[in-house]
Parts: structure tokens; C-alpha cells; sequence
């Protein structure tokens, strides 16, 4: 299917998911919802489905250490280029540049691109991710949240563990690894109930990205999230454009590797800004912002290198 198409398609779910918002049919609870429905059903679906029948090999395993050691590298940035801003700015935007949105963002695009093996590339570097997701990120806007006080401790092992051990998407990265590794067949019944659920992941994905659009917030913060928004595509292009040209695992491989290091902030920041006392308006609107920017850079990409 041609990739114009299917950008034009997503775009158009999108906009369905805005305008039910503003007609008052929807609204952000009702995304929260859908999105909980996403992460805990159709995206573990599409994991399972697509996770536990790929062949790993070694250039699928460079994904996942691909995805943590880039954030790494970022956050080394943003420690020295962040550390003169006030503590309730700096945890806040070293935590929103790090990790990317890839299960309620990439995966529908990526699989109507790509197919499936654009997939079996995603899920490898959303394996990763999902480690710099709740350790990384989870860690920085811990390490100096507001609600912490001088004698506090700076930081809780015991919630950061809660974290990684109650994202679905993340257990069942690990389900499908020991399917996959142990040789485990499924059943007929269960593939084609996981295929039912996994082809239900798109449409719900898109809506919910068109549900969340929203950019009230307090223009004198608009500093703060160019900064962001520079930090998070200025890196990506930097690393991602290089590693193009230069890794030996063919071009699908490099160019979704470039795409994947573009991709918009996580979603799990919000929840995160709320639990450590950032301004949660501010984090949803750079994850807003990097939705549409990613979206019409990734379109842009894929235009300029021919796929689909």
C-alpha cells in the first residue's frame, strides 16, 4: 500500500479523534480509556502476535541496546545543557528527552509501511525503550522532582520496580521472548484471537492521538519546550542520518532505525509529571507537539528515501 495513503489515512483517523472531542461526543477521559483499552489489549495482542513467530538474530538484537544506550547519550546532554534551570524545569525536561511514544504512535504507521517486517524491527527497539521508559526516564524526573525535600530520599527503588513490573506492554515483551526462544507454538483459536484484537490497535491508536490534541498552556513556557523539541529532533537527526549510510543491515533496517530515534515523547510523562509534581499542562503539550512534528517528519522521511 502506498505510504501517502497511508499517512493520509492516519491523519484522517486523527482528525476523527479531534473533531469528536470538540463536538463533545468524546472527551480526555474517554481517550484515557481507550488508551488503558490500547496498552493492556490491543497492543499486547499485537505483540504476541507479531513477537513470538520472528527469527532473532543479531542485527535485531542491536535494536534494544540501539534504543537505551541513545538515551543515555541524550541525557548526558541534557544534564549539562539543563543544569541552570530551576529544578521543576530541569527533572522535568531531562525526563521528556528521553524515550519515545512507539505503542501509541509507531506501531500503526510502522506496520502499514513497513508490514511485517518493519514490525519485527519496531518491537526489538520498543524493547529497549520500554527499559528507558521506566528506568531512565522514570529516574530523571524522580531524581529532582518538587515534592521531594532536602532530607528526602532522591530516590524509591521500591516504586521505580512497581513501575517496570506493571506496564502490560513490557511483561509482555518478555511472554513473547520466552514463546519465541523456547520454540512454544500457539494455538490456531489463540492467533486468531490475537490477530482479531491486534487489527483493532490502529484505528484505537489514531483516535486516541486525536482525542489528546491540545495546546492551551502558559505561553511564557514556550522557551522550555523549543529547548525540548531542539534536543529531542537535533539529537535524533544527528545519530539517526549517519546511521543511514553507515550500518550494514540494509536500508529498511537503517531507515526505520532514523524514523525510530524521531519519534514523539512517551505518553507514560504525563502520568509521571503528575506523580512527581511537574506541571502537567506543560509535559501534555510537548507531548502533543512532538506527536504532529513527528508525524509530519516521519511522513517527510519516508517520502524522501521512497518506502512504501
Amino acid at each position: 500500500m502506498n505510504a501517502n495513503y497511508i499517512f493520509l489515512l492516519s491523519l484522517t483517523v486523527i482528525l476523527i479523534g479531534f473533531l469528536i472531542k470538540k463536538v463533545g461526543i468524546l472527551n480526555e477521559d474517554d481517550g484515557k480509556v481507550i488508551a488503558r483499552v490500547v496498552l493492556n489489549i490491543t497492543l499486547p495482542a499485537l505483540i504476541l502476535e507479531v513477537f513470538s513467530n520472528i527469527e532473532i538474530y543479531p542485527a535485531l538484537v542491536l535494536l534494544p541496546l540501539l534504543a537505551f544506550g541513545f538515551s543515555l547519550l541524550v541525557s548526558a546532554f541534557t544534564y549539562i545543557l539543563y543544569r541552570r534551570y530551576p529544578m521543576r524545569y530541569r527533572g522535568l525536561m531531562m525526563m521528556v528527552s528521553v524515550g519515545f511514544n512507539i505503542g501509541l504512535f509507531a506501531y500503526p504507521l510502522i506496520r502499514g509501511i513497513w508490514g511485517e517486517i518493519g514490525m519485527e524491527y519496531i518491537i526489538m527497539f520498543d524493547l529497549g525503550n520500554s527499559f528507558v521508559v521506566f528506568i531512565l526516564s522514570y529516574t530523571l524526573g524522580s531524581l529532582y522532582s518538587p515534592k521531594i525535600k532536602p532530607h528526602d530520599e532522591k530516590f524509591n527503588a521500591k516504586a521505580l520496580i512497581k513501575r517496570v513490573f506493571s506496564s502490560v506492554p513490557l511483561i509482555t515483551l518478555f511472554i513473547a521472548l520466552i514463546i519465541n526462544l523456547s520454540g512454544i507454538i500457539l494455538p490456531l483459536f489463540l492467533t486468531d484471537m490475537l490477530d482479531i484484537l491486534s487489527r483493532a490497535n490502529m484505528a484505537l491508536t489514531l483516535l486516541t492521538l486525536g482525542i489528546f490534541i491540545d495546546f492551551q498552556f502558559d505561553k511564557s513556557h514556550w522557551k522550555y519546550v523549543i529547548q525540548v523539541l531542539l534536543t529531542r529532533y537535533g539529537f535524533g537527526l544527528l545519530v539517526g542520518i549517519p546511521l543511514l549510510f553507515v550500518l550494514p543491515f540494509g536500508f529498511e533496517y537503517n531507515a526505520l532505525i532514523l524514523v525510530g530515534l524521531i519519534l514523539p515523547i512517551g505518553m507514560s510523562s504525563i502520568p509521571f509529571a503528575v506523580e512527581f509534581g511537574y506541571d502537567e499542562k506543560l509535559t501534555s503539550t510537548m507531548v502533543n507537539l512532538t506527536n504532529i512534528f513527528s508525524f509530519i517528519l516521519m511522513w517527510i522521511i519516508v517520502l524522501i528515501l521512497g518506502i512504501g
